[in-house]
């Protein structure tokens, strides 16, 4: 039995693709998980789903905490794009202190091209953050669902 840190975490906001020229509903809900606990800036490797104007896609991807903000990247195969990836990094500080601890602005890519950009925010409480989106788990039960990550807005 291996113990590590869970965080379970849905953002959502929206992802506008420069082809498409408009922007639709974007969400994703991860479960990212490590072993070191005790090291914050560790790589969290996830899975978890992305929701696009209402449907569903699976996605996987890494969140790494740092200092001055977490950064998140996933991937998901976009029905009509193929393969992306959406990569952003919060930046604490900018843009008022409450709106950075909680917005993230993500460059959407494909084939290590940009194609559009999106913006997500963390809505839930977030003072209730580390007793709702941490969990200590074995690792064997890191990725298995559960209903404890709230649902879509």
């Amino acid at each position: 039995m291996t113990l590590g840190l869970l965080l379970k975490e849905r953002m959502s906001g929206w992802l506008q693709l420069d082809s498409q020229g408009h922007q639709q509903p974007f969400a994703f809900q991860i479960r990212a998980f490590t072993t070191r606990i005790f090291s914050v800036s560790a790589p969290r490797y996830f899975r978890g789903t992305v929701n696009l104007d209402g449907e569903d896609f699976a996605c996987e991807g890494e969140l790494t905490i740092h200092l001055n903000g977490p950064h998140y990247w996933l991937t998901f195969n976009h029905p009509e794009q193929g393969m992306l990836r959406v990569e952003g990094k919060k930046q604490y500080g900018r843009n008022g202190l409450l709106a950075s601890l909680i917005t993230c602005p993500m460059t959407v890519y494909r084939n290590q091209q940009a194609i559009g950009q999106a913006e997500v925010a963390y809505r839930e409480s977030m003072l209730a953050f580390p007793f709702t989106a941490l969990r200590l788990v074995d690792e064997q039960q890191a990725y298995q669902q559960d209903h404890s990550v709230s649902s879509p807005r």
